[in-house]
């Protein structure tokens, strides 16, 4: 009873890869059909159908996936009338499980023409002297490797033209690398300091109209800590004749 319901768990999981399989190439199909999609698109397309397939393989070839090779698959029932279960399991291709359909859908074996062609191919493989199988083997190793050494040449070719328009990009946007600058460093972002040099006559006539006030403040405080230290107050005025001229 154990077996019976770890092979309906299995058979329901690999039915359900299987389908969302099918419904990923339906779905590439209706695009290529009715969409004009570019090289990126394409590859994301068969990058999805590669990643459901490993999935599908990987569930196949778990411990806990009962070997399906080693079962033996016989029709309950074979009838001329038509089963709707029949339909909607095969999305209409079939109509009915009759004695024309189970021998195509049951069998073990390929179809003739195909069985012909593949022992074709094994009689060919078979009668060629190992020597030459030999220098075919390294004549195919030599062309991979020769296709190995140009795709990796294309690659890094690709690569450094990459790099090359992205140094162009941001040598004609020179404001890019003063964001940068700015962002990374904080260059630009507070005002430069005064350089010490030769100035504009506004600028001497301020620095000498400093240099005056300050020089006119220093005597005025040594008076007033030399008075303070007397003990005189520094506010207090001393008594001056004055002289008043007028009517």
């Amino acid at each position: 009873m154990q077996d019976e319901k770890l092979l309906e768990v299995s058979l329901e999981a690999v039915s359900s890869r299987v389908q969302e399989l099918k419904e990923a190439i339906q779905a590439f199909l209706m695009k290529l059909e009715h969409e004009q999609m570019n090289w990126p698109s394409v590859l994301d397309n068969y990058a999805l159908l590669s990643g459901q397939v490993n999935t599908l393989t990987k569930l196949l070839k778990n411990e806990k996936t009962p070997l399906f090779r080693n079962l033996v698959l016989l029709p309950v029932l074979v009838q001329q009338e038509t089963d709707p279960d029949i339909q909607k399991a095969s999305e209409g291709r079939i109509h009915a499980f009759d004695h024309e359909v189970v021998p195509d859908y049951l069998r073990t074996k390929y179809a003739p023409e195909i069985e012909e062609s593949e022992q074709k191919v094994e009689t060919m493989a078979t009668n060629i002297p190992p020597d030459e199988a030999q220098r075919q083997k390294d004549t195919l190793n030599e062309l991979v490797e020769n296709l190995l050494t140009l795709i990796s040449s294309a690659r890094e070719d690709w690569e450094g033209e990459q790099s090359a328009a992205s140094r162009s990009s941001s040598a004609v946007n020179p404001d890019l690398n003063n964001l940068v600058v700015a962002v990374t460093f904080g260059r630009g972002l507070k005002p430069a300091k005064v350089t010490k040099g030769r100035g504009s006559k506004s600028d001497k006539a301020q620095s000498g109209w400093m240099s005056d006030k300050s020089t006119n403040k220093a005597p005025s405080s040594v008076k007033t800590e030399t008075k303070a230290a007397a003990g005189v107050h520094p506010y207090s005025m001393p008594n001056r004749p004055t002289s008043r001229t007028g009517p």
